[in-house]
């Protein structure tokens, strides 16, 4: 699956090492205050001493150096498969795990993190099951996930929020570049990733969408 998860990442991001550099300009504004209250409401609670967290989809490490500065003395750990984005990560700073979770034997230990952080990683994925077994066998028991993502609507709403307003007067690149991220942004609805939150036997401690309708966010709790 590696080679094909680069060939479908690239696609996706367009400009991989223009996205990888976007995604470190941009994180103060996605990792925002209603982020870090719900940090504070759902994650600080179960969090160890030393804590551990790890961000499975990291990108080139942008909530990972936002997470260093609130929590100075946790262990954290960036889980990433692109090259363009691992070449931003500070291996001194990070434990660095360079893993397509589309596989399921990511090497880290089991029952061996208090938090996992997931943000915007699932609708990059073809399957979500192999990342969110992952996401279980890692966690503690009482140890709690915060996953964030792309979720489904309608095709006018999502050209509206895009601001694709001549979508009609587009080339054949172009109506071919809009339409493939619009079925990878709407790959899975809330209730999709509800559902096989379930039946990995989490319990859903939240689940809603977010102010902007195309992004949802799931807390979950490991109960066993």
């Amino acid at each position: 699956m590696s080679d094909s998860t680069l060939d479908l990442l690239e696609k996706h991001h367009r400009d991989g090492p223009e996205f990888a550099k976007y995604m470190l300009m941009s994180g103060q504004k996605r990792f925002d205050a209603s982020f870090w209250a719900a940090w504070k409401q759902w994650i600080i609670p179960v969090l160890g001493n030393p804590a551990v967290i790890a961000d499975f989809g990291c990108g080139p490490a942008a909530l990972l150096k936002l997470l260093k500065a609130f929590h100075p003395q946790a262990k954290l750990i960036g889980v990433e498969f692109a090259p363009y984005m691992l070449e931003h990560i500070d291996p001194k700073m990070f434990q660095v795990i360079a893993h397509d979770l589309h596989l399921p034997n990511l090497p880290l230990e089991d029952n061996s993190v208090d938090v996992i952080v997931s943000t915007h990683t699932l609708h990059e994925l073809n399957q979500p099951v192999r990342l969110l077994e992952s996401v279980h066998r890692c966690l503690k028991v009482g140890g709690r996930a915060m996953l964030i993502d792309w979720v489904r609507v309608p095709l006018p709403k999502y050209l509206e929020i895009q601001n694709e307003t001549n979508v009609l007067e587009k080339d054949e690149a172009g109506l071919e570049d809009v339409f493939v991220h619009f079925m990878e942004h709407n790959r899975y609805a809330r209730e999709d990733i509800d559902w096989l939150l379930k039946q990995l036997g989490f319990n859903i401690l939240e689940s809603v969408t977010l102010e902007k309708p195309q992004f949802a966010r799931w807390v979950v709790e490991k109960v066993a």
